[in-house]
């Protein structure tokens, strides 16, 4: 990749980023502002923050495989990082929708129990697939 394909991907990723913390903190500000004329109550504020976290961290890594860069040492090696990507991706994706999911339904006591759950869950399960993939992995051998 040449270097100006290096800025315009670093210059997507923080446009990204910005537009996601902006819609993060407009529903935060709208949330207040709600809060402040009286036409939601304390609960429903921090039921909807967690709901607009849990939907831009999930907008953020369901595009996770497509952010890895960097040049691969052979087609297995990118095999294998495309795979990590995949799988990291969509766990914490849908970690992140259960999370938002048990933000909007369930009771306050159960969302936060369980978004906890969830996300530790996401985690375990990519690591876990980490491991066991770096273990049964062979790189090429040039023998």
């Amino acid at each position: 990749m040449s270097e100006n394909s290096h800025l315009l991907r670093a210059k997507k990723e923080i446009v990204f980023g910005l537009k996601l913390a902006a819609a993060m903190i407009a529903g935060a500000l709208s949330l207040a502002l709600a809060h402040k004329q009286g036409w939601v109550d304390g609960a429903q504020v921090m039921r909807g923050n967690n709901i607009i976290i849990g939907l831009a961290l999930a907008a953020f890594c369901n595009l996770m495989p497509k952010r890895m860069n960097g040049s691969p040492r052979s087609v297995s090696h990118a095999t294998l990082a495309q795979s990590l990507g995949r799988v990291g991706g969509w766990c914490m994706t849908l970690a992140f929708l259960a999370w938002t999911a048990l933000w909007a339904f369930a009771p306050q006591e159960v969302a936060r129990m369980g978004s906890v759950a969830a996300v530790g869950a996401g985690v375990t399960v990519m690591i876990g697939y980490a491991v066991w993939k770096c273990a049964t992995w062979r790189a090429p051998r040039s023998d």
